[in-house]
């Protein structure tokens, strides 16, 4: 996809169609650094006066290109995305109502307001992200106690020859894995190092001993490469986890208990 084109194609449907009242670019594209490239998704907020005429039918995206499949998302308590793979490309549209502008919107990252028709323009604003911040012990904690939940249903399923159960779990200490990742370096570097999003663009901020590090965490659907991957989770949040915990001013959490625990599980010594 020339996604350059495509957002003109958009900027021109969007200039001429009264309900939309504003068109913002946001993702990697808005940073304007070079982080963009040809496999980069398009991200689009339209802010409508009535949204229904967007979100109830699907005639409007079909005009940007070849749909393959469209993922229809209503993310309650926020506003609904419509994310379209195209057969060249993918753009992900938010749609929100006009007057969820009065209440402002902010951004933590970079964007670019490519049409306002009502002059919204102060309602968007760039302000810190809350990750710019060290957690709070709450929250720290929190981390550690569902990384260690994961690892120990982890274990279990193996243990009961549930292979796809495992696997589940193996995610679930991923997520909480890559935020203390994420937290680590940011202590190391100052809160507002960019780590990006969902494990994006790991090898322009992660340490390079650490990225090694991560492919032996991951492994294939065998209980032998699952059992690897999982003493190789556990080594690394240990470790990083440790040294985040002290320059939180956090006591550490001793995972010894944990470990022995699935050793019994399994009945080998990770």
């Amino acid at each position: 996809m020339d996604q350059r084109a495509v957002l003109e194609q958009i900027l021109e449907w969007a200039r001429h169609d009264d309900n939309i009242r504003a068109l913002v670019l946001t993702g990697s594209l808005a940073r304007g650094d070079g982080s963009f490239d040809a496999l980069s998704d398009l991200d689009l907020e339209l802010y409508l006066t009535d949204p229904t005429v967007l979100l109830e039918q699907d005639a409007w995206f079909l005009q940007f290109g070849e749909v393959l499949v469209v993922e229809a998302l209503e993310n309650p308590g926020w506003h609904p995305t419509r994310l379209v793979y195209y057969a060249d490309g993918k753009i992900d549209f938010m749609v929100a109502a006009r007057d969820a502008l009065v209440a402002d919107v902010s951004y933590d990252r970079p964007f670019q307001v490519l049409i306002d028709k009502d002059d919204a323009g102060a309602a968007f604003r760039r302000c810190p992200s809350e990750h710019l911040d060290p957690p709070a012990a709450t929250e720290f904690l929190r981390c550690i106690n569902w990384f260690y939940a994961a690892v120990l249903m982890w274990a279990k399923c193996l243990r009961r020859g549930e292979p796809w159960a495992a696997k589940m779990r193996d995610w679930d200490s991923k997520i909480e894995l890559l935020r203390m990742l994420e937290w680590d370096h940011k202590a190391r570097k100052g809160w507002e190092y960019d780590t990006w999003f969902n494990g994006m663009h790991l090898s322009d901020w992660m340490d390079p001993d650490l990225l090694a590090r991560i492919e032996g965490c991951w492994s294939g659907f065998s209980t032998s490469d699952s059992l690897r991957a999982l003493g190789e989770s556990l080594a690394l949040f240990d470790e990083v986890s440790t040294r985040t915990a002290a320059a939180l001013g956090i006591e550490p959490f001793d995972a010894t208990r944990v470990r022995q625990a699935v050793d019994a599980f399994l009945g080998t010594d990770l």
